[in-house]
């Protein structure tokens, strides 16, 4: 390997534990309470060295909030192979709230909320690119459980909005306002009872 293949190597290598330590520090603590210097403590990089990979803040926060949609979407789980649309989205739906709670979504979102009026940008960003990215993957869902037969053919767009605002509305909302909330133990009851109303109005 030559001199200037390894010193790319190296720089990649800072660039990722500079994101990975700026992920936990976004999410533990808002952007205005992050401090970059900690961020650089973190990532075992001076905080020169932070600066020379990313210029501000802002742009480090902007950075992964963009690598975050790679985490969001549809993941390629059992839910569009199911034999029936109830476990279909039965599992779309513990899908959803993996990421949400599982991938550290839920404190980044926080952030981004809190520092909307500071960052406008990054907001609008990722109700395009996340929030409403993540809901038109859910309408390429349902249209293949339309598809399959196993939901009646009907406006998707708006059935989507529906069924993703029952489970955002019992378990999303609440950590937004409430970063020490956990899924309840009835969490599954929830899920079920939010399908079986679903499915009333477009089960097939």
């Amino acid at each position: 390997m030559g001199l200037e293949g390894y010193r790319r190597r190296v720089s990649e290598s800072k660039r990722k534990s500079i994101m990975a330590a700026a992920g936990a520090e976004f999410q533990d603590n808002g952007f205005t309470h992050a401090a970059m210097a900690e961020i650089a403590r973190k990532a075992d990089v001076s905080t020169a060295t932070l600066y020379k990979h990313f210029g501000s803040k802002e742009e480090l926060f902007s950075s992964i909030v963009e690598a975050s949609y790679e985490g969001l979407g549809m993941p390629k789980s059992g839910a569009q192979d199911a034999k029936t649309a109830k476990e279909a989205l039965t599992i779309a739906a513990n899908d959803y709230l993996n990421q949400q709670f599982g991938a550290g979504i839920n404190a980044l979102m926080r952030a981004i909320i809190s520092e909307t009026s500071g960052v406008p940008d990054v907001g609008k960003d990722f109700l395009k690119r996340g929030v409403n990215g993540r809901n038109k993957d859910f309408v390429a869902f349902l249209n293949s459980l339309v598809e399959r037969k196993l939901l009646k053919p009907h406006d998707t767009k708006i059935s989507s909005l529906q069924i993703v605002g029952m489970i955002k509305e019992n378990f999303v909302w609440p950590t937004m306002f409430d970063p020490n909330f956990k899924l309840p133990s009835n969490k599954d009851a929830i899920i079920e009872e939010a399908i079986d109303t679903f499915l009333a109005r477009y089960g097939s």
